[in-house]
């Protein structure tokens, strides 16, 4: 049996495959109506409200999938740090706006990412690095539109906008970290193919529940 550690001859690192292969995806999500409110801090409130509720499903499910991943596979474990699985961000903010994180209901794009995820994580649970990526990679322009969301919404300093900056001062540590160590796994090809597949299938779940808040009139909670 072969080395799931040794890469593939020629087998490009997972970190600048991934880079390169969303790069596209990267700047259509950040293009699409919702995002750009949300980053000029001129989002309304319920959507706002209703999309941190969406991340606090993604993060809770990647998590416990990601956290049982790890007890069968060393390079799922080597890559999971303790942060990547913390919600005390996000559901402080969802408690500033009083809603209660159980509370919260899917939309369909969210529902549809996380009954994928479910199916994922029983034939190929490495691939959801991919997801996990997407989350990391997301902190990197978050501190700045934390900045901008409480300038735009009136938020205080500690909470309504904490998950965009989550890592406060350690973020590009944390960052550093996961490139390094997603590196370090010595991916094969088509283990690296694998993981870009569901980085990319993340953005698009993001463009998909931009669109579906816009054209929510009310909140979703």
């Amino acid at each position: 049996m072969a080395d799931h550690n040794t890469p593939a001859s020629g087998a490009v690192g997972v970190m600048d495959a991934l880079r390169e292969s969303t790069k596209d995806m990267h700047n259509d999500t950040e293009g699409q109506d919702f995002q750009k409110q949300l980053g000029s801090g001129t989002v309304r409130q319920d959507r706002y409200v209703a999309y941190l509720g969406q991340l606090y499903l993604m993060h809770k499910h990647l998590g416990d999938l990601l956290t049982r991943a790890a007890s069968a596979d060393s390079r799922v474990a080597a890559v999971l740090a303790p942060y990547h699985t913390d919600l005390s961000a996000v559901t402080g903010d969802l408690e500033y706006f009083s809603v209660a994180p159980d509370s919260v209901v899917p939309l369909a794009s969210t529902a549809g990412l996380l009954s994928y995820m479910d199916e994922l994580a029983r034939r190929s649970p490495l691939s959801l690095l991919g997801f996990l990526y997407v989350l990391e990679g997301s902190t990197n322009g978050a501190k700045f539109m934390a900045k901008t969301l409480r300038a735009g919404m009136n938020l205080p300093e500690d909470r309504g906008a904490s998950y965009f900056d989550r890592y406060g001062d350690k973020q590009r540590e944390r960052w550093s970290n996961f490139k390094e160590t997603m590196n370090a796994q010595g991916f094969n090809q088509s283990e690296v193919d694998a993981i870009v597949v569901e980085a990319k299938r993340l953005f698009q779940t993001f463009f998909d529940i931009g669109s579906e808040l816009i054209a929510t009139s009310g909140a979703v909670l």
